[in-house]
């Protein structure tokens, strides 16, 4: 044999496997064509119950608008909207009128007696962290509240090295316990309700400027701009409506 006829024939066997390969493909396929479609079951969602569905088939205002309106965290109108939704009972505004600044100042205090490098301040830049926070929701409460930061850092700059860590930590303990005691009690026994988990990293930024801004408002008739508690008292009335509509579905 030549050469060159083995060479064609190498050639040549790759290329017949391919068709005949081809050919067995495309009987197949014509086989399955003619073979009757499977009968598809769709398990469609059952329907809603309608008791949970608004006005036109829409969710709720309990869970569709609350929701969908998140408070930003420095929204200053929804924050205290929502404080004041939560501290209704005057034993609980008492208790987190007088108890929560205190909680700030112990815990400036503590800050001071972490190991870190002589640099680092922790009890400075948590104070310069609520100071930014409030200066950017309002220029002129939060200067002032800044300030009182400020102030609050060096007095417990002061206090911790008077008393040193032994008597220090004696002190914030006793303190945080009763304010957080009370505070809880406030929410628990005379509130009836309280924030949820999620809500709390808002509320440990937010609330002692909102407890600033309402002392400023009850001794002063401050208020940020015009129609700033017209706009809250509308947000906690609809807070409001919206904790009765869901305290009457879960009854019914």
């Amino acid at each position: 044999m030549l050469i060159a006829d083995q060479i064609s024939i190498i050639y040549r066997q790759p290329i017949t496997h391919f068709r005949i390969w081809l050919t067995r493909l495309k009987k197949r396929s014509a086989s399955r064509g003619h073979r009757t479609a499977p009968e598809v079951h769709h398990h469609w969602p059952a329907p809603l119950d309608p008791r949970f569905l608004g006005a036109g088939g829409d969710l709720p205002p309990s869970m569709g608008a609350k929701a969908a309106r998140r408070r930003g965290v420095l929204d200053l109108e929804a924050q205290f909207a929502f404080f004041r939704s939560q501290h209704r009972h005057p034993v609980n505004a008492a208790a987190h009128a007088l108890l929560t600044w205190p909680i700030l100042f112990t815990n400036l205090l503590i800050l001071h007696f972490l190991p870190l490098p002589s640099p680092v301040d922790p009890a400075l830049a948590l104070a310069l962290v609520y100071a930014a926070a409030y200066l950017a929701v309002d220029r002129r409460a939060g200067a002032l509240a800044g300030l009182l930061f400020v102030a609050a850092w060096a007095a417990s700059a002061a206090l911790a090295a008077r008393l040193g860590f032994a008597a220090s930590w004696r002190l914030v303990l006793a303190t945080q316990l009763f304010c957080w005691t009370w505070q809880f009690l406030g929410h628990g026994l005379f509130e009836k309700k309280g924030p949820t988990v999620s809500d709390l990293p808002q509320v440990f930024l937010m609330e002692p400027f909102l407890i600033f801004l309402q002392m400023l408002n009850k001794l002063f008739d401050y208020e940020p701009y015009p129609g700033f508690y017209k706009n809250v008292d509308k947000k906690v009335e609809a807070d409001l409506r919206e904790s009765r509509e869901l305290k009457q579905r879960k009854t019914t």
